[in-house]
């Protein structure tokens, strides 16, 4: 069902490939995996490798199966001969030169049919399935990827309007600070210096407006680019980050076992080895007797003028069958050579699993650890800004009344808006974690 769907999605892929694209003006999650789909080039050279892979299955089959061969062909020919031989022998002058005309027409139809090889063709079949298996996991590898770099930067659009909301706020409490500041210096309670303090910090928040501003535009054009699309400009993203979720009740062993199971790319390597396999154990058979049984049927015509030429209808039929048995007793070692190649691929293939499964479980227990790490900076981020909020809000009332001094209401801004900056980013660096997990445990939404 998945390979006939690969197909399918190629055939679309490929015959819609200038097609129109068309964009939401709200973007989701789903709505950017499903196009994707449609446009990651890494995805689509995967699924036309998949389908091309079909053919290598095909050929394989086709070793059971009989040879046959067609054949039709005209011939013609015009000798002159000025000599000949008598009675007796000799070479002898004509007297005028003698000429000759021949054709020859010939149609035939042969067929070969291998009876055994050493179970080649068995094995090159099992191998051509299992090389087939490998190219659709490739595609789940690939899609897999697609779908979680997706994600990482659709969080990272998600993230960066959020950011833009929070320096807009800070905006706001800095253009507050200038103007209590220009108040109470007008009333003698602050001075000059509190002032030009105030529209010193006013432009610096200015500033990093601009950036957060900057930078969202960044995070679109990164997400068109992994999505496959040009137009970035045609969206806004829509949507949430995922809840956060305390990973410390997961069993890590639990985890890797179950990334060892769904893992596409576990199961590439366990086709790749398995194709291997099969080839060495098909090379093997070329040491074994070639039985191969033969047969042809033909008519054929020859006259000794232009007549047979271009008949189609000739006149001579001939029947020929035969059984050869062909025993390679001594190829200058090309046999030894070829199956100690083909053993050592074999455990190549089977090295790049192990060294796979290894490389896997270490990914699986440092996503983990980093999803835990995560969770706690972010619920101490949250901690953190819901205390500076509360301490901003109670020291701006205090400022505006003119109870606390400008550096100490200067400090405690840039603290909160330091804490808020930093829960932002504890928020992003949990959800691209929780993200690299599910990627690593083949869990993640394909984007097909």
């Amino acid at each position: 069902m998945r390979r006939a769907l690969l197909i399918a999605v190629a055939g679309v892929l490929l015959a819609g490939a200038a097609g129109a694209q068309a964009l939401p003006d709200k973007l989701t999650l789903g709505a950017a995996l499903d196009l994707a789909a449609d446009y990651n080039p890494a995805l689509r050279r995967a699924i036309v490798q998949a389908d091309a892979s079909n053919a290598d299955v095909r050929a394989g089959f086709g070793a059971f199966l009989p040879t046959l061969n067609a054949n039709l062909g005209f011939s013609g020919s015009r000798t002159s001969t000025s000599t000949g031989t008598d009675t007796t022998g000799q070479n002898i002058e004509l007297p005028r030169p003698v000429t000759f005309n021949n054709s020859s027409s010939t149609q035939s139809l042969s067929g070969s049919w291998t009876l055994f090889n050493g179970f080649e063709n068995v094995n090159n079949y099992k191998a051509s399935r299992a090389g087939a298996s490998a190219t659709a996991a490739g595609v789940d590898v690939s899609g897999t990827a697609v779908a979680a770099e997706v994600t990482r930067r659709f969080f990272d659009a998600l993230q960066a309007r959020r950011l833009i909301e929070v320096e807009e706020a800070l905006l706001d409490v800095s253009r507050r600070q200038l103007d209590a500041t220009e108040r109470l210096f007008r009333v003698a309670a602050r001075t000059e210096v509190d002032v030009l303090g105030a529209q010193v910090q006013l432009a610096q928040q200015e500033q990093a407006l601009a950036r957060a501003l900057g930078d969202a535009v960044k995070t679109r054009v990164s997400l068109a680019e992994q999505i496959g699309i040009d137009d970035w400009s045609a969206f806004e993203v829509e949507g949430e980050l995922p809840a956060e979720i305390d990973p410390a009740g997961f069993d890590v062993d639990s985890l890797v076992a179950v990334a060892m199971q769904s893992n596409p790319r576990i199961a590439q390597r366990h086709a790749e080895a398995a194709q291997a396999d099969y080839t060495a154990t098909a090379t093997k058979g070329r040491r074994w007797p070639v039985l191969t049984a033969t047969g042809s049927i033909g008519r054929s015509e020859g006259q000794r003028s232009y007549g047979a030429l271009f008949d189609f209808n000739p006149t001579d039929n001939a029947v020929n069958f035969g059984v050869s048995v062909r025993w390679p007793l001594f190829t200058g070692f090309q046999t030894s050579r070829a199956v100690t190649q083909a053993s050592a691929n074999a455990t190549v293939a089977h090295e790049s699993l192990r060294e796979e499964t290894l490389r896997l479980e270490r990914e699986v227990r440092n996503a983990f650890t980093d999803l835990v790490t995560a969770y706690r900076r972010l619920v101490l981020a949250q901690r953190s800004v819901e205390l500076s909020q509360r301490r901003l809000a109670m020291a701006q009332e205090q400022y505006e009344l003119g109870t606390i001094g400008f550096t100490d209401f200067q400090q405690i801004v840039t603290q909160s808006s330091q804490e808020a900056r930093a829960w932002l980013q504890s928020q992003l660096e949990y959800s691209r974690a929780g993200v690299t997990l599910q990627e690593l445990l083949g869990q993640i939404a394909r984007p097909w």
